[in-house]
């Protein structure tokens, strides 16, 4: 990545002065490409709860593109972000040849935009989204299985990727086989407790039965950390690219097992994020990975899963009551918490 010059103290970021973020993405781009850029109106997309994503088309040297441009607000659900391990990972990940945006460039100072950020492609395709009043897509018989066994062999295929030797490698804490899943756990209860004043005994509860009870990993691989529907965009049942890598780390690949079988993304269906059912996505990712995938160990990393969702919705109402993140989902997330904490114990219920 190029540096930026410094020139004048960074503002504040500002997610709805479209008009500034244009300037200041125009006079970034023009810097890190050596020419005249030119570039169209931003459009503000409302999906996702994380980052601030806008879409433009740039033109430089000739040649039109269509990216898109993500910015960790600092009051949002992750803040502070940071943009480098996404990057990183998805550069990897595209040279591998795994389905992913292409990335241009990101920076983790407020020099630009007053925030992290990144570009990357903006990547042709609709996202198919659970939270429907029916409960998900009307996926037929054929465009369903077709989904399901892509999605399911993708995520075998960055389980199998070998992070070692790459810049992945920078994501590297030093967790083990044996001690990656209790990583994750003391990050999830540090955030719990960073997100709220109140101890809740469910939560505290289920995250000493998870370290009294956490496995041992059969392989230490990336970890997408939001691996469901609604995180991928598709083109006539093809799956063009998986998006929203902000939580992605290394770690057991059993944790995106698991998330994919919450509750949350398949409502009252009996198929994984309405898609496959249990026991095909299993027989998929074990022929696709060679790995063992026993209940038991599914069960709890679905209930670790459904954990951390609850945490998640914790730092949602967070950012919106104590951080002025002001966004009316965040509040709503937070009304939610009170059933996520009966899915938290019927999930370790299933589990024990």
């Amino acid at each position: 990545m190029i540096e930026t010059p410094v020139t004048t103290a960074p503002r504040a970021f500002d997610p709805f002065d479209t008009e500034r973020v244009r300037g200041e993405l125009t006079a970034f781009v023009t810097q890190q490409t050596g020419r005249p850029v030119s570039i169209g109106r931003l459009n503000r997309f409302t999906v996702g709860f994380s980052w601030v994503t806008y879409g433009f088309t740039a033109e430089w040297g000739g040649v039109s593109r269509d990216l898109i441009l993500r910015i960790g607000p600092p009051k949002g659900i992750f803040g502070p972000y940071r943009a480098r391990p996404e990057f990183l990972t998805l550069q990897a990940l595209k040279a591998a040849g795994l389905p992913v945006p292409g990335v241009y460039w990101h920076d983790d100072t407020s020099r630009v935009f007053g925030a992290p950020f990144f570009i990357c492609d903006k990547v042709a395709g609709e996202v198919p989204i659970p939270w429907t009043p029916d409960g998900g897509p009307a996926f037929d018989e054929v465009k369903r299985k077709k989904l399901g066994h892509q999605f399911f062999d993708i995520l075998g295929d960055l389980h199998n990727f070998d992070w070692r030797g790459t810049q992945v490698a920078e994501l590297d804490n030093g967790a083990t086989a044996q001690t990656a899943t209790r990583v994750q756990i003391d990050y999830w209860v540090d955030r719990m407790h960073e997100w709220s004043d109140r101890r809740i005994p469910m939560l505290e509860w289920s995250a000493g039965w998870f370290r009294d009870h956490a496995p041992v990993a059969e392989r230490i691989s990336v970890i997408h950390g939001d691996f469901r529907i609604g995180n991928f965009l598709e083109v006539d049942g093809e799956i063009q690219a998986f998006l929203d890598w902000e939580t992605v780390h290394l770690g057991d690949p059993l944790e995106d097992l698991g998330w994919t079988c919450l509750r949350a993304w398949r409502g009252g269906s009996s198929y994984m994020c309405h898609l496959l059912t249990r026991e095909e996505l299993v027989e998929r990712y074990v022929a696709r990975t060679g790995l063992n995938v026993n209940p038991q160990r599914l069960a709890y990393f679905e209930a670790f899963g459904t954990f951390k969702l609850a945490v998640m919705h914790l730092g949602a109402f967070h950012c919106f009551d104590k951080r002025g993140f002001n966004d009316m989902r965040m509040a709503g997330m937070g009304a939610q918490i009170p059933r996520l904490l009966l899915q938290v114990e019927r999930a370790l219920e299933a589990a024990a």
